[in-house]
C-alpha cells in the first residue's frame, strides 16, 4: 500500500473504533478529536519511516521489522505505563497513534513485496499479524485502563521532575 491507501484504511476505521469499540465513545465529540485523527495519521505512515533512514543507513530497507512492528508503541508505553499518567489527552493520542500503526500493518499484509530480511511470503504475513495483533491487544489494556481512575494527570507527572 502507498501512504494514500494506509490513510484511507486509517481514519475511518479509527472513526468507527472510537464509535463503536472505544469505552469513550464522547471522543467523536471532543474539541480533540481532529488532533486524534491527525495522530492516527502520524501513526498510519510512521512505519514508512524506514525509506528516510535507508537514505541514511544504505541496506536498512523499506519494510524494515524494526520500522514495521510494535516496537514504536511498545516503547512509547513504557513510560505512560511506569508513571501511570493517565491524562485524556496523552492516552487518547497514543492509543490513535498505536492503531495508526496497527492498520498500516494489516495493509502491508495486501501489498506483494518482501519485510526486509524476510524471505518467506508466510513468515511476513505472521509477522505483520502477531505485531498488528499484539498491538491491538495493547490499545485494549490501554482502553481498559483509561475506564479505571488509576495514574496521576499530566500536570502532577510533570510536577514530579521539578
Amino acid at each position: 500500500m502507498r501512504g494514500k491507501s494506509h490513510l484511507l484504511l486509517a481514519i475511518p476505521l479509527y472513526v468507527l473504533s472510537v464509535k463503536y469499540l472505544s469505552h469513550a465513545q464522547e471522543l467523536l465529540l471532543s474539541p480533540f478529536f481532529a488532533l486524534y485523527c491527525l495522530t492516527a495519521m502520524v501513526g498510519a505512515l510512521f512505519p514508512d519511516v524506514d525509506w528516510a533512514i535507508d537514505r541514511v543507513i544504505p541496506g536498512f530497507g523499506h519494510r524494515n521489522p524494526l520500522t514495521h512492528s510494535l516496537l514504536g508503541p511498545l516503547l512509547l508505553y513504557i513510560p505512560i505505563f511506569i508513571y501511570k499518567v493517565s491524562h485524556p489527552l496523552l492516552t487518547n493520542s497514543y492509543n490513535a497513534f498505536t492503531f495508526g500503526i496497527a492498520t498500516h500493518l494489516f495493509g502491508d499484509l495486501v501489498k506483494r513485496g518482501n519485510l526486509t530480511w524476510v524471505k518467506s511470503r508466510k513468515q511476513e504475513h505472521a509477522w505483520y499479524i502477531l505485531n498488528g495483533a499484539v498491538l491491538v491487544v495493547l490499545l485494549s489494556m490501554t482502553e481498559f485502563l483509561k475506564a479505571l481512575p488509576l495514574g496521576t494527570s499530566i500536570i502532577n507527572f510533570i510536577n514530579t521532575f521539578s
